[in-house]
């Protein structure tokens, strides 16, 4: 009978032998990734010494690499920058890259970059992932998982592991979140009439937009992304999903592609939203031209722009609200209507109705007889186009 063929990944009988006084040698041979059976040694001053410099040799062994080749000795640091250049080649949202390589610049590669792939145990990454959670919270975790989990992925796909460790690292309890909060629902109506009264908000250009954010529930890049062809005053719909973005080297830009597949919507939106639109509308030159500028008349900076509502937000008796607040008062609102995840996460532009109902709480649908109802009540909508 023919001996059973070696497993890949498994190594025969240890030979040990003292080669001279004090000099131990450890020798196998060991099956490889690509299927090739080569001899592996170690030495040391001991019989037993030398025998576990060979195990431990075998656990994080692999084939001779290629060039650019990704396996069990490759850096998570140079693991991290395949998985970014992965993501470059196809194109996701730039704001999404950013938030990958904010988490790999400032928490893998100084965390666990030095480790090889091999090394990189569930143990060791659930170690950092509390470390992360520790030190900067829940959220940073969570991303930096998020992050670690399709970096495996990648090395799974390239032979350099068989299981992904990050599969194994326990869920992340929530923190006191820092993030948006939604305003309390009976505090809509005077918020909208503080900010359209507002001399100074009203100077930076600003009023506006937070009354439109308020009416559509949208994020702020995609508000200040809205040309005049997305705007259709006869119908009451505005189209969603581009978002004005910065890039490092390139300065501000229209990402048309949206933040998910499907961030691309057309909804209804209200009366009074209609209304905010129309003079705005009306100063525009072309159907290009975005309806929120800058006071020069040119793309706005989210970030800026975000930084003139905290300049004034104290002043207006809100001195925690953050502009992304509108989007999760919207969602609120439509929930205390009783209306559906799934619509609500279409409205919003969210890829998954669990999202919707984790993060923000709230639903919608796709009825213009619901934004009516909304109009009256909250002076937001939560209609879809048909």
């Amino acid at each position: 009978m023919a001996r059973p063929r070696t497993p890949v990944g498994a190594h025969g009988a240890i030979n040990l032998k003292q080669v001279e006084g004090g000099k131990w040698r450890a020798r196998t041979l060991f099956r490889f990734e690509d299927g090739n059976r080569r001899q592996v040694e170690r030495f040391a001053v001991s019989r037993a010494k030398a025998e576990n410099a060979l195990k431990q040799a075998l656990t994080v062994i692999s084939a001779p690499a290629t060039s650019g080749s990704i396996t069990r000795t490759t850096t998570v640091a140079t693991l991290a920058d395949a998985y970014l250049a992965q993501k470059r080649s196809l194109n996701r949202a730039p704001r999404t890259l950013q938030t990958y390589e904010y988490n790999i610049a400032q928490h893998v590669k100084p965390g666990i970059g030095h480790l090889t792939i091999g090394e990189a145990s569930t143990k060791r990454i659930q170690a950092f992932i509390d470390a992360v959670a520790r030190g900067h919270g829940s959220g940073s975790a969570k991303g930096c998982r998020s992050v670690l989990s399709g970096m495996f992925a990648l090395a799974i796909r390239n032979d350099a592991i068989r299981i992904n460790p990050v599969s194994g690292v326990a869920g992340i309890e929530k923190t006191r979140s820092r993030t948006s909060t939604a305003l309390p629902l009976d505090e809509l109506p005077t918020f909208l009439e503080r900010i359209q009264n507002d001399e100074q908000l009203r100077r930076l250009d600003v009023a506006d937009l937070v009354g439109f954010m308020a009416g559509t529930g949208c994020r702020i890049g995609e508000a200040l992304a809205l040309r005049a062809r997305d705007v259709d005053l006869a119908r009451k719909t505005v189209t969603l999903g581009p978002s004005v973005t910065r890039i490092p080297g390139a300065g501000l830009t229209i990402h048309e592609a949206g933040k998910t597949e499907t961030s691309n919507r057309t909804i209804v939106v209200p009366d009074a939203t209609v209304a905010l639109l129309a003079p705005r509308l009306a100063l525009t030159n072309s159907e290009d031209e975005v309806v929120f500028q800058s006071l020069l008349g040119k793309l706005r900076d989210p970030a800026n722009t975000e930084a003139a509502w905290r300049s004034n937000r104290g002043r207006l008796g809100y001195p925690d609200f953050k502009l992304h607040g509108l989007r999760k008062t919207v969602a609120t609102a439509l929930d205390a209507a009783g209306l559906s995840a799934r619509d609500i996460a279409e409205y919003l532009g969210h890829k998954r109705p669990s999202m919707t109902q984790d993060v923000y709480m709230s639903r919608t649908t796709q009825s213009a007889k619901a934004a009516a109802a909304l109009d009256s009540k909250f002076g937001v909508s939560s209609g879809s186009a048909t």
